[in-house]
């Protein structure tokens, strides 16, 4: 099925940046570097058809930047690391770009929908999404983005095809707020009408800025979806009981033309929030415990794993972290008390034996690594803690920002460091993850909120 109100780009902008309109209420600030060069790493798509010629980006090899150096020795030409890392800021509607080979940084580089967007990497890093919502509800939008770095394959190896950032896409639907990104597919859940978007990876490259999503139907509730193999998604149903419920109550899966073709766990994870995947299968948080779907190849299966009984009676799983490298998850538990909602801590979660174990008390920030061997915790004070992904166990733990920020660090991986945002002093910054020292950290101005890498030698989540 495909839906009607999808605002593809068109052409190529003459300039990087987004002119902002006179009724603008937030201005992006300058490039911090000459913008002559700038042109090579971000275009604008979404111009004036009439002034500009569109682009194809699959036009003769020599218009892009191929490093090919055709030995012999077999190894892959698109070697190491080549990316740009986008910010999206708290409170203006702005991504600024970091271009890595260069170290250029583009402030306000593209405006989206609303300020406190959320930006993704993507389909093995060559894309990025932007969800942005608000002010109002028919103002949210799902911003694709092509990256402009990655490999095609080329003989015994592969070259590195390196583009500038090109705006592909804007989605217009009302709350899109649950995000994933597997199997060839990223999937949306937009909460106000239940629309499933999906948009499948090699679409994407063949028609680009043509491409329309495919879309299911769920009914509208606070609701997720993430992709299986063989074109199969998972689809959270919502509750049949109480219309006014906003969570579902569990999950069946579909097929690309919404047929459902398995519902055995539609009613099997009450108050469902959260979900992740790992190498086991996929996770979702539920009120009592979590729900774990499995795929063997076409046969289909799920089971329900209890709360330990250190938990809170009536704590709820609300956030699932996972990693495709990882055997097991780490989960947020959450309860309601006389003064609202309070946290029931961090644990991780073994599928294999179904045992839940308590890693900390409280978290803000949290990420597998990039192999998903460890898994990485901000805390409130700043300090970063390292956890064995397979056992829990803490490995270390250093201080990278300083304590009391009123907004939490985001972060992403690139190669063998960490990048986190430093909100209060409006910075990005690169730390190694061997020795905690500062890389390199970047200028990009406001409050950067929210952070991705796009290109070549990022974290595959």
């Amino acid at each position: 099925m495909r839906f009607p109100i999808v605002l593809a780009a068109v052409v190529a902008a003459a300039f990087f940046i987004v002119a902002c309109g006179d009724d603008s209420d937030s201005e992006p600030p300058p490039a911090t570097e000459a913008p002559a060069t700038s042109r090579e790493v971000v275009e604008d798509d979404h111009a004036d058809e009439d002034d500009h010629a569109h682009e194809d980006d699959h036009a003769d090899e020599d218009d892009h930047a191929h490093e090919d150096d055709h030995a012999d020795d077999g190894h892959m030409v698109a070697s190491g690391e080549a990316g740009r890392i986008l910010i999206a800021d708290a409170d203006s509607p702005y991504v600024s770009i970091i271009d890595l080979s260069s170290g250029l940084v583009v402030q306000g580089a593209f405006e989206v929908a609303a300020p406190g967007a959320r930006v993704y990497s993507a389909l093995d890093g060559r894309y990025a999404f932007v969800l942005a919502r608000g002010p109002e509800d028919a103002d949210d939008r799902i911003h694709v983005f092509d990256g402009g770095i990655y490999s095609v394959p080329h003989g015994d190896h592969e070259d590195l095809v390196t583009g500038p950032l090109t705006r592909l896409l804007d989605v217009v639907d009302e709350l899109p707020i649950h995000y994933t990104s597997v199997n060839g597919w990223v999937a949306v859940f937009a909460d106000s009408h239940g629309h499933v978007f999906l948009f499948g990876e090699e679409g994407l490259a063949a028609d680009r800025n043509g491409y329309e999503p495919r879309i299911l139907e769920a009914g509208p509730h606070h609701g997720s979806a993430v992709a299986l193999a063989g074109d199969r998604f998972i689809v959270s149903t919502k509750n049949p009981d109480d219309a006014e419920d906003p969570l579902p109550v569990g999950v069946e899966v579909r097929d690309l033309n919404d047929n459902v073709i398995y519902d055995d766990s539609n009613r099997s994870c009450p108050g469902l929030h959260g979900e992740a995947h790992s190498a086991p299968g996929v996770l979702f948080g539920c009120v009592g415990g979590v729900l774990l779907f499995q795929q063997d190849g076409d046969a289909l299966s799920h089971v329900f794993i209890q709360n330990p009984e250190e938990m809170q009676e009536n704590a709820r799983v609300g956030t699932v972290y996972g990693h495709g490298e990882a055997d097991t998850f780490f989960v947020t538990a959450s309860y309601r008390s006389a003064e609202g909602w309070g946290q029931d801590g961090l644990w991780l979660v073994n599928p294999g034996t179904g045992a839940f174990t308590r890693v900390m008390d409280e978290s803000s920030t949290a990420s597998f690594g990039p192999h998903g061997e460890h898994f990485y915790v901000f805390t409130a004070d700043g300090v970063l803690h390292v956890f064995e992904a397979g056992t829990g166990e803490l490995v270390t733990k250093a201080a990278l920002l300083g304590p009391g920020g009123e907004r939490p660090p985001a972060m992403t991986f690139v190669g063998h460091d960490i990048v986190i945002t430093d909100p209060a002093n409006g910075s990005v910054k690169r730390v190694s993850l061997d020795t905690f020292s500062t890389v390199d950290e970047w200028e990009v101005g406001g409050t950067p909120a929210s952070v991705a890498f796009v290109g070549i030698g990022g974290a595959a989540h």
